[in-house]
């Protein structure tokens, strides 16, 4: 679909090669065999080509006149099928690249006036699954989508066109996902992504769809490996068939895997490739901004967070974006109007797009005290994580766990929960989400009596933030040890470790602070160990930070 199709005794040589070009991938061939076919005659069949090599060149400019101009001609000929495939065509062009959503559908109905009462083409079934893509990303009515799916795949199956059947299954198998029937929908989606990497699959639309289809379902259950495993299959597709629209879209996705594997250096990097080349996709470009607002504010970076989220906000994520820059800094009725907003729109029908945002809602009824109102809404998250069960929704799910039994009083189960969490997300390699942990798993500890042990967790905690450059969270990690730790300062040394502390402050050595105080050396170096264990430091120099810090000398 896209791709013109020639009709007999129409076609001239050039137009011939040019179309050859186009399928073998050979995109800027065939847009120069395009353009000298339309100096030779303005035919429709050139003018559809042009626009199917623009496309993949990232040429809108190109794209829309050409199209509309290859629609016309086609509807002076009489031809509704091929007027029909143009006008899809559009609907989507007028997503991906202007973000026009009214005309897009403007354009898809009048597709479905031109086609609907044609004898069965493959133009109905591409006009179906296009639709079913939209529904998908607007609607959120994930039944809808697969009874979309469903028809398109029947269609492309009675046609014999395995393109068309294929693509149908990996929606079908999306919007299964989106249900919570994950095992299932995955299969599919496997199946079809298979059959793709195959070679059974001709369409470059229909290859590079399915791809992106795969990487939004990983996503959604967050199944970290696999989406990492599929972006590098799907990247280098992309980058060998030079698709560059489709390679910085899987930049983008693949930053998310970065990002919450740690790897934040190269999750920008990646990030700020995907931008530069989705610049003429505006759709496409919104998930990428909202991923960098993401990894601006886990590195402590609200204000440029904030940016990046607020030019993204017709994509729904940067909603929850904003709440969580609201939890930083302690706005809690703002990031619960955001949350409570989020989920009114959120239809029920997709039951896993509702995750992150229940999520959240605990984190924030939690925070406010409001227990009941927390396990109610912990209550619609764990059946629906339970439904898909990979590693990182169930450690949600403990995670929550924990943060309501904490909230509620019950340290002892907090603690269990927490220890669940931790383990899963220190299994799966997400040093971010497992500090997160550990703060709170530090308050329960702390609690239950052990404050040793409630120490260190929280060190651990601190210590990855500040090597992952998340300077916001290692701030409250380093005020919850200052929480923790009980008696400070001058209230745990004895008057002569803090004249002695007073001294090393000011940089004098043990025989000038021996000289100072009139005491030998060996005893100040023995105050000097005593101070380094009860400060919990290693070293002289630490202890002096600590000292100027605290405002103990």
């Amino acid at each position: 679909m896209g791709y013109c199709q020639r009709r007999a005794g129409t076609t001239s040589r050039t137009l011939t090669e040019a179309q050859r070009a186009l399928e073998r991938g050979s995109w800027e061939e065939a847009r120069h065999g395009f353009e000298k076919a339309l100096t030779e005659e303005e035919s429709p069949e050139a003018l559809e080509g042009l626009a199917a090599a623009a496309w993949c060149l990232e040429d809108p400019e190109t794209v829309f006149p050409s199209r509309e101009r290859a629609y016309q001609l086609f509807r002076e000929q009489g031809d509704d099928q091929a007027a029909g495939r143009l006008a899809t065509e559009l609907g989507l062009d007028c997503a991906v690249f202007r973000g026009e959503m009214a005309i897009s559908n403007g354009w898809l109905q009048r597709a479905h006036r031109l086609l609907d009462e044609l004898e069965p083409v493959s133009e109905q079934a591409w006009l179906t699954l296009r639709e079913a893509e939209m529904a998908y990303h607007i609607e959120g009515d994930m039944e809808h989508v697969r009874q979309l799916a469903c028809q398109g795949k029947a269609l492309g199956s009675r046609l014999g066109v395995l393109d068309l059947e294929i693509l149908g299954q990996a929606l079908e198998g999306l919007a299964l996902v989106g249900l919570g029937e994950a095992r299932d929908g995955m299969r599919r989606l496997d199946e079809a992504v298979a059959a793709a990497v195959a070679g059974e699959m001709q369409s470059f639309q229909a290859i590079s769809t399915t791809f992106c289809l795969m990487v939004f379902a990983c996503e959604r259950i967050r199944d970290v490996d696999r989406a990492g495993q599929w972006c590098d299959r799907f990247m280098d597709y992309f980058r060998r068939h030079n698709l560059r629209g489709h390679l910085a879209f899987c930049r983008g996705h693949y930053a998310s895997v970065l990002t919450v594997r740690g790897r934040w250096d190269e999750a920008e990097d990646q990030l700020l490739q995907a931008l530069d080349g989705l610049r003429e996709r505006v759709a496409w470009s919104l998930s990428a901004l909202e991923r960098l607002g993401e990894l601006r504010r886990r590195q402590g970076r609200l204000k440029e967070a904030e940016e990046k989220f607020e030019q993204a906000v017709p994509y729904p994520p940067s909603t929850l974006g904003k709440a969580r820059i609201a939890i930083d800094r302690g706005d809690l009725d703002l990031a619960l109007d955001l949350v409570e907003g989020m989920l009114r729109r959120l239809s029920e029908r997709d039951r896993v797009e509702r995750l992150a945002s229940l999520e959240l809602l605990v984190g924030i009824r939690c925070a406010r005290g409001e227990v009941e109102d927390a396990q109610k809404a912990l209550r619609e998250l764990e059946p629906i994580a339970q439904a898909v069960r990979t590693d990182c929704l169930m450690a949600l799910v403990a995670y929550a766990r924990g943060q309501v039994a904490l909230a509620a009083g019950d340290a002892s189960e907090a603690k269990a929960h927490l220890e669940d969490a931790l383990d899963l997300y220190e299994r799966n390699q997400l040093p971010f989400d497992a500090a997160l942990v550990r703060l709170d798993l530090g308050r329960a500890l702390n609690t239950l009596g052990r404050g040793d042990r409630a120490r260190e967790v929280s060190r651990t905690a601190r210590n990855v933030f500040q090597s992952l450059g998340a300077a916001g969270e290692a701030a409250r990690a380093r005020a919850l040890e200052d929480e923790l730790a009980g008696p400070t300062g001058s209230s745990i040394l004895s008057p002569r470790e803090t004249e002695v502390l007073r001294l090393l402050t000011r940089g004098l050595s043990n025989q000038e602070i021996a000289d100072e105080l009139f005491l030998s050396r060996d005893t100040v170096r023995r105050h000097v160990s005593n101070i380094l264990t009860k400060l919990d430091v290693p070293t002289r120099t630490a202890a002096a930070a600590y000292a100027m810090e605290h405002e103990l000398t």
